[in-house]
């Protein structure tokens, strides 16, 4: 365990909410301090239950060749919306009779609360994109594919397979938020997630830590948390130091290239991102580059 300590002594912030703990837990394991200030939560509105009602409707209407599932908040947000509706029995038999498609382990593993597993599942990325290679494999013309995205989503996936030949129809039932609604509370609860709710006072505590010099590495494991702290700066009258300070005094880590688009959107370096889009993969990936580079806390 002694070579992995390369961490010492940095302090390092963690702006996820849902697996906050799961994270600060890898960061001590490298022996570094974890300082969470989550950005983002989730949020259940009655306008998302009725769009989540009205996807499965559309499910049992259509009968897809593929559903598309990106995160296991939504596998259980669609599921509670089919019980409530009395329809549950109907949805999961649909899914047995289709070809379903995760973009990670993670809502697979929810999934299989419902006796259902997913068929395809992208290796080498599990990002929408890695999504869309997969599914570029086969023969797309004239396929129905619904897609229930996670609280934000990019009209790429919708539009390449559309131009493959799909018919593409998509929903959410759960918005990210600067905050965490209790139905949002309970879906990550049944996950087992010991998650953190987001704190706005939190947040700007941590932009001043970062500004003081006293935050190492920022982590962000989402698009959606670094776009909320960029938007929280910018209701502070904080954004332009708070750029200045992540890009000369702080190591940006980020999980993968989307949330990595967010911050070079907002004019703001990244230095680090690991070729497996996981959180473990993230802070080893971290490790090396701060091994390599000799760095030392505070400077």
């Amino acid at each position: 365990m002694l070579k992995l300590m390369s961490l010492s002594d940095l302090t390092i912030a963690v702006t996820g909410s849902r697996r906050a703990h799961e994270l600060a837990h890898i960061i001590r394991s490298f022996g570094g301090r974890p300082y969470i200030a989550p950005t983002i939560g989730i949020e259940i509105t009655q306008p998302s239950g009725e769009r989540g009602k009205q996807f499965i409707m559309k499910i049992l209407r259509e009968k897809p060749d593929y559903v598309v599932f990106m995160t296991g908040p939504g596998v259980y947000s669609l599921m509670d919306i089919a019980k409530e509706s009395g329809i549950q029995d109907l949805l999961t038999n649909a899914l047995h009779d289709t070809s379903i498609v995760c973009r990670s382990d993670k809502p697979n593993t929810a999934l299989s609360h419902f006796k259902l597993r997913a068929q395809l599942i992208p290796r080498d990325e599990n990002t929408a994109k890695g999504i869309l290679r997969l599914l570029q494999k086969y023969d797309l013309r004239d396929k129905k594919i619904a897609i229930f995205w996670h609280g934000s989503y990019s009209r790429v996936l919708s539009d390449e397979l559309q131009k493959n030949g799909a018919d593409v129809f998509e929903s959410f039932t759960y918005t990210y938020s600067n905050k965490l609604d209790s139905a949002g509370a309970r879906i990550l609860e049944r996950m087992g997630f010991k998650y953190e709710p987001p704190n706005e006072l939190m947040v700007v505590k941590l932009i001043e830590e970062i500004n003081k010099g006293t935050i190492d590495v920022i982590t962000f494991t989402s698009p959606p948390s670094a776009q909320e702290l960029f938007r929280i700066a910018i209701n502070h009258s904080l954004e332009m130091s708070l750029v200045r300070s992540l890009n000369a005094k702080v190591i940006v880590t980020v999980i993968g290239p989307s949330t990595r688009k967010v911050l070079e959107e907002n004019n703001v370096f990244v230095d680090v991102m690991p070729n497996i889009y996981k959180m473990g993969a993230m802070i080893g990936a971290l490790n090396d580059f701060v091994k390599g580079r000799g760095y030392k806390a505070g400077l």
